[in-house]
């Protein structure tokens, strides 16, 4: 499938969902009591169709419910609260209504009424999109990266490594009020996901590094019990890939535990190639790398949650990954210099672990005179990573000989702490504060012998970092508008020593962040408006001395004088029902690229991550659900301008270009579910950066058997383009790259779940904000 016609169905799509007619709206709110007449303050309240479908779900709040926007016509309300059974009501709907829902403590005997609904996957709130995984095909994807990668506007690169939003940068990523980093996304499994958020105007609670913030929420059950679920997702890609996994929840009275091992089987392959032109010394060179990379996963992970009270809570949870790898890079290399010309065979086995330790311990506690809480926590991790290799080159088809070997080692421990407290006023006012702190060492050693000609290379880099930061938030309304409106202080002190050239880095500079974001209610929808200005910091990892090396005159470097990247931007987003169409600018001073250097002393390329000079752009954003009775749709349609701007690359044209997104699910006979999906995004021409145009479809059969047994059928990517390309030029050298995926796969995925738990109140909070940058 041609990506011309991959626009045409994805056009077919959104049009069908322009199809639906408008209806009148009607506001639906109530109080909820027992049969005393007293307030029952917490709960929930669904709204459901008449095929039992959930419509719209709300959390009661001091008692009371609403439910706004619904469309004319015949619903279920259920409504339910720890303690009650749950009251379900036949209702029409064709005005303004409001209810005093009576419920009977579950203590009094009533006949079972069972109700069954199907959740919406997608839905879209001010341009955020909620995604469903719990029960739904997604939850069968092999991986949570590739699970991610197959969502609105995320987009994976092609070393499977990076997570980026289309028009955003890197998101900051959460599991359960969690902060995790791409490590911990690994090592977690599909199905134990319930939901996935992605927000784009994050507040000032959110730290601020990033633009976008992807939450992540497990799976939570309901009353005493224990439940076990196996799983196991087998899948052909190139070569083939098992995940295997066990989770466990048991809980008694108010001490709960959660438990997950995993144990995957991985055989990544992984290829790329680059030309290289530098003009100035009369250098041509290409090379095209294949890397196998054997991999193996242990992944252990448990946690412990104690309800002190009805509203106060203490957890703790710790997980433990090792991941072991042996696995050969092969390249071909041409170079052609003023004084010869060498084809070069490379031959690089390598062996690698990359252990991950984190732990936290979580206390919360409410206030509820004051109508405040407060959260305390302390989190500690550490990342290794080390690599030894055995490189052997072989010039012009004579002899392979070894040529060097390198051991290279990299450490990083990081422990941090953290307080929030909220309060709301009388005036329906919320105040916020918070701090935290964290502190990061880091130790990378290089050891290095060569043979041709001999010489022996050690270098020990130390780095040292403090993050100290404080916010404080307030959020209300003005007479209809909502509005949330914060400021952050952050503090960055950064002390490195040590290297192969003795290299010194002193930094200490502080940051205010602020954020605002205004809510304007419309007749069927509202008018958000958002200011924000954001950080992002170099991995922890860039201040590593780790190199990849490709070939004798080519590798890929770190850069420990990476600058951190000031971001600002301002959008509006305009909702109408679940349709939005948003527009955001920003401007971003020191963004991060790949560039190349070449050093004329020991005559080699090498790419590194640094800061070009600036980038602005303009994103134009529409969003279009769709749902029918068995085809639920969600199609994302994005234009996007912008210039990245460099004085020492090739500045060219600038044209804007469009990313599509569809997600299609259609209810089939038998009990069986049909997905289709995919992304499609035209060439894109940014000042320095021509990249092309690429697409993707994915479809999937599930159908569960038995009631407990789920079995999902996944034929991924295989209709897919395969190479993304990147052309550049800067420091006076033309690169074109070629970065071939490996995602064309065929996979199986089954779960199974036996015993019972309901009323689970589990709760964990990431403490560190920047675990992100542990890779």
């Amino acid at each position: 499938m041609t990506l011309k016609h991959f626009f045409k169905t994805f056009l077919f799509f959104s049009f069908l969902s322009f199809s639906v007619f408008a209806q009148k709206n009607f506001v639906l709110s109530g109080q909820i009591v027992d049969l005393a007449g007293k307030t029952i303050p917490n709960g929930t309240v669904k709204l459901l169709d008449t095929n039992s479908e959930i419509v719209k779900a709300v959390q009661v709040k001091e008692g009371v419910f609403s439910i706004e926007s619904v469309p004319e016509g015949r619903y279920l309300l259920n409504t339910s609260s720890i303690g009650f059974n749950d009251d379900i009501k036949n209702i029409i709907l064709n005005r303004d209504t409001s209810l005093i829902l009576i419920m009977v403590d579950n203590s009094t005997l009533l006949n079972e009424v069972q109700i069954s609904g199907t959740k919406q996957n997608f839905s879209n709130s001010k341009g955020n999109i909620k995604v469903n995984i719990e029960n739904t095909i997604l939850s069968q994807v092999p991986s949570a990266i590739e699970l991610l990668s197959k969502l609105p506007a995320v987009q994976l690169s092609p070393d499977g490594e990076k997570l980026s939003i289309v028009g955003r940068g890197d998101p900051l990523i959460y599991l359960d009020n969690q902060r995790i980093t791409l490590n911990d996304l690994n090592s977690l499994a599909t199905n134990d996901i319930k939901t996935i958020e992605i927000v784009h105007n994050p507040s000032s609670k959110y730290e601020a590094e990033g633009r976008s913030v992807i939450i992540i929420t497990r799976n939570k059950s309901t009353a005493d019990g224990s439940i076990v679920t196996l799983s196991t997702t087998n899948s052909f890609k190139r070569n083939f890939h098992s995940r295997n996994g066990l989770n466990v929840n048991i809980k008694k009275d108010r001490l709960e535990f959660k438990g997950n091992m995993q144990y995957n089987y991985l055989n990544l392959w992984e290829s790329n190639s680059n030309d290289f032109n530098i003009t100035d010394e009369d250098i041509a060179t290409k090379y095209r790398v294949y890397s196998i990379d054997t991999r193996r996963q242990t992944i252990i992970n448990g946690g412990l949650y104690y309800q002190l009270n009805e509203t106060d809570y203490l957890s703790a949870n710790v997980s433990k990954r090792y991941q072991g790898s042996v696995f050969t890079n092969t390249t071909d290399t041409y170079i052609k210099q003023p004084e010869s010309e060498d084809f070069i065979h490379t031959i690089i086995n390598n062996k690698e672990v990359r252990p991950l330790f984190n732990s936290n311990v979580n206390f919360n506690k409410k206030f509820k005179e004051q109508n405040g809480q407060i959260f305390l926590g302390v989190q500690y991790a550490q990342f290794s990573h080390d690599l030894a290799s055995n490189i052997y080159n072989n010039y012009n088809e004579t002899e392979t000989v070894l040529s060097q070997d390198r051991k290279q080692n990299y450490g990083v421990d990081v422990v941090s702490a953290r307080a929030d407290f909220d309060k709301l006023l009388k005036n329906e006012m919320k105040v916020e504060i918070g701090a935290n702190f964290s502190s990061a060492a880091s130790n990378s050693i290089l050891k290095q012998t060569d043979y041709m000609p001999a010489l022996h290379l050690a270098s020990d880099f130390a780095y040292e970092e403090q993050i100290s930061s404080a916010y404080t938030q307030v959020s209300g309304k003005i007479k209809r508008a909502n509005f949330s409106a914060g400021l952050r202080m952050e503090n960055t002190n950064v002390n490195g020593t040590g290297g192969a050239a003795s290299l010194m880095l002193k930094k200490n500079y502080t940051d205010f962040f602020p954020k605002a974001t205004f809510d304007f209610p419309l007749t069927d929808g509202n008018l958000s408006v958002n200011y924000a200005k954001s950080i992002v910091r170099p991995n922890y990892t860039s201040m590593s001395q780790i190199t990849a090396y490709i070939n004798p005159f080519f590798e890929w470097a770190n850069n420990i004088n990476i600058k951190p990247t000031i971001q600002q931007e301002v959008s509006a987003t305009l909702q109408v029902k679940d349709n939005s169409i948003g527009l955001t600018y920003y401007r971003v001073n020191n963004p991060v690229y790949y560039a190349v250097e070449y050093n004329e002393e020991n005559r080699k390329l090498r790419m590194i991550n640094t800061n070009y000079e600036s980038e602005s752009g303009l994103n134009l954003n529409i969003i279009i659900p769709f749902k029918s009775s068995i085809w639920t749709s969600t199609n994302t349609i994005t234009g996007i301008i912008n210039k990245v701007n460099e004085p020492m690359a090739v500045i060219n044209k600038i044209k804007p270009y469009v990313y599509l997104y569809s997600n299609n699910e259609i209810k089939l006979p038998a009990g069986y579910t049909l997905m289709i999906s995919g992304w499609g995004m035209t060439k894109r021409e940014e000042g320095i950066f021509e990249r092309n145009a690429m697409y993707a479809i994915d479809t999937a059969v599930s159908k569960t058997f038995f009631k407990k047994l789920n079995a999902t059928l996944s034929f991924n990517s295989l209709l897919s383009s395969q190479e993304a390309k990147e052309n550049f030029t800067v420091n006076s050298i033309i690169s074109q790259g070629i970065y071939f995926a490996d995602v064309r796969e065929i996979s199986l995925g089954l779960k199974y779940a036996f015993g019972n738990i309901k009323d689970s109140k589990y709760k964990n909070k990431e403490i560190d904000e920047n675990m992100n940058r542990i890779r």
